[in-house]
């Protein structure tokens, strides 16, 4: 199935503002390219009657917003989580290539800590999440504002949370 994915949506222009929020769900997305993830794993999820695996998805499906994902692996049941994908233009907006890093990695200590709390979060609750904000914990990046949405997949056995797959729009429009 085709999914309504715009040929470039971290391109577009935004032209209202949002408000920040720190602890949203899907519902909570505005942004283009986290409501057209929301859009492809709420179908997932109605298909697979809940929580949809990692290896029914097809990533090609969202590939005009490969450029903006990033997946990470859950270890352990959340004790870690390694990137597995690590979208371009996350390299350009947060000025690190993350694939193959692990969590317990991240520099500096705040941002780690948010982080693990958030994707353990996410594991836990099997819910999405999402955050809209300016990025606060990396100084050479912290005039750069965002959306996000984390959506959780389970393993093939269906036993736990094994990937969650995120969304950034960046320079998104805040109201101050």
């Amino acid at each position: 199935m085709k999914y309504p994915l715009t040929d470039s949506p971290n391109k577009q222009t935004i032209s209202e503002t949002y408000l920040p929020f720190t602890d949203g769900g899907i519902d909570d997305c505005r942004a283009p390219a986290t409501v057209q993830l929301g859009v492809y794993w709420r179908e997932h999820y109605a298909k697979a009657q809940g929580v949809p695996r990692y290896k029914d998805v097809e990533l090609m499906d969202l590939y005009k917003i490969a450029h903006l994902l990033a997946v990470k692996d859950v270890l352990n049941g959340g004790e870690d989580f390694v990137n597995r994908y690590w979208g371009t233009e996350l390299v350009q907006a947060l000025g690190f290539e993350g694939t193959g890093i692990l969590l317990s990695e991240y520099e500096p200590d705040d941002m780690r800590i948010k982080l693990f709390k958030r994707y353990r979060g996410v594991a836990s609750s099997h819910q999405p999440a999402s955050l809209r904000n300016q990025i606060e914990h990396l100084q050479h990046r912290n005039f750069v504002t965002y959306e996000v949405l984390h959506v959780p997949f389970m393993d093939p056995a269906r036993h736990q949370i094994s990937q969650i797959v995120s969304v950034f729009q960046f320079n998104i429009p805040l109201q101050r």
